[in-house]
Parts: structure tokens; sequence; C-alpha cells
């Protein structure tokens, strides 16, 4: 019983900062969500141009004509290119989970900016 008559006077301040600054953490949690879209489509656009390199050397490898630190390149290039990938489509994924979680308090954000 006393643990709570300790922690009322602290959570009720928690609340009152946290409905003081309800928009503005709404508005920045969107903004943070909106990063993990742009994050993902970014990395997936640095994918392809790191899976045109790779293949590039595959084919000088294929060839004939590569050197051994076009080896070192092959091998790093294909790893980062699936590494690249994986972390796109997760961070594509984070974003639509994040945003579907939390769509009722941008709805009604948006709705209270219009207001």
């Amino acid at each position: 019983m006393a643990n709570e008559d300790e922690e009322l006077p602290q959570l009720k301040a928690l609340y009152d900062e946290l409905w003081s600054d309800a928009r503005t953490m709404i508005k920045d949690m969107n903004k943070s969500i909106f990063v993990y879209l742009f994050a993902g489509f970014l990395t997936l656009v640095f994918s392809t141009i790191m899976i045109g390199t790779a293949i590039s050397n595959w084919n000088k490898i294929l060839s004939g004509s590569a050197s051994t630190l076009t080896y070192f390149y092959v091998t790093a290039e294909t790893f980062g290119s699936v590494a690249y990938v994986i972390f796109g489509i997760t961070l594509l994924y984070w974003y639509r989970k994040l945003k579907n979680r939390y769509s009722k308090l941008i709805k009604m954000e948006k709705s209270l900016r219009t207001k």
C-alpha cells in the first residue's frame, strides 16, 4: 500500500506530461514510422546496385579474366546483396506493422489537426 501511495504522484506527473505532449508525440511517432519506409526503400535500391555489380564481377570470373581481388569483391557483394535485400524487406515489414499498429492514433491526430 505504501508503494502505491509513492507511485501515484509519479504516475500523475507522467500522465500529465503525456497529455500535454500528445500531439507532438504522435507527429514524431508518425515521422519515425516513415523513416522505416524510406530506409527500406533506399536499402532495396542500393541492393539492386550491389546485385548489378556482383553480376558484373561474376561474369569476369566466368570469362576467366578475374584477379584475386575480384574473387574477394564477388564474395562480399553477393553476401552484401542478400543481406541488404533481407534488411530492406525487414524494414518495410516493420513499417507496415507499425503503421497498422498505430493507425488509430495517426487518424486521431489528423482529425484533431483539421479542426
